[in-house]
């Protein structure tokens, strides 16, 4: 049988698990400008593409694997990709390399799941396509980490 703190810890979880939910709900909600037509589109409407690319093999034990690359997405009006461009540049530098302080990461941490749906590609950037700052430059918008404010 389970204690009063089990069963309450339990409760805790639910209701979490629960906030968690509406959180999702309503990011997914939130709009991205396209780079290419200036239009606003709702992430849940949109597919996203999470590009690899290839590191070759070097010797008997290293390399011959793919590395997670850029998330991108298509522009459902005119099939534009927008690739999504993050600078590191406005985080303290010894914060750069840590990854809950990456923009990138978080946006696909927090986000990636709640695009339409999210298709792998391994091969090179082809057709039209346009480099897309809007997430970067409205970080706290999507509750990204903030760049350093110049005083």
């Amino acid at each position: 049988m389970a204690s009063y703190l089990e069963e309450k810890l339990k409760e805790i979880r639910q209701e979490e698990s629960e906030i968690l939910k509406k959180i999702d709900e309503r990011n997914g909600k939130r709009e991205i400008k396209c780079g290419g037509c200036e239009k606003f589109h709702q992430i849940e409407k949109l597919t996203a593409i999470q590009t690899h690319w290839y590191t070759p093999p070097t010797g008997c034990t290293e390399g011959d694997y793919w590395n997670e690359g850029e998330l991108q997405f298509v522009c459902p009006e005119t099939g534009i990709v927008n690739r999504l461009i993050f600078n590191n540049g406005g985080l303290y530098f010894e914060e750069r390399g840590i990854y809950k302080n990456d923009p990138e990461q978080q946006f696909k941490m927090n986000y990636r799941k709640l695009f339409k749906e999210v298709v792998d590609q391994y091969k090179e950037l082809s057709g039209k396509w346009v480099n897309n700052h809007y997430v970067d430059e409205n970080r706290n918008k999507f509750g990204l980490v903030e760049k350093i404010k110049s005083s």
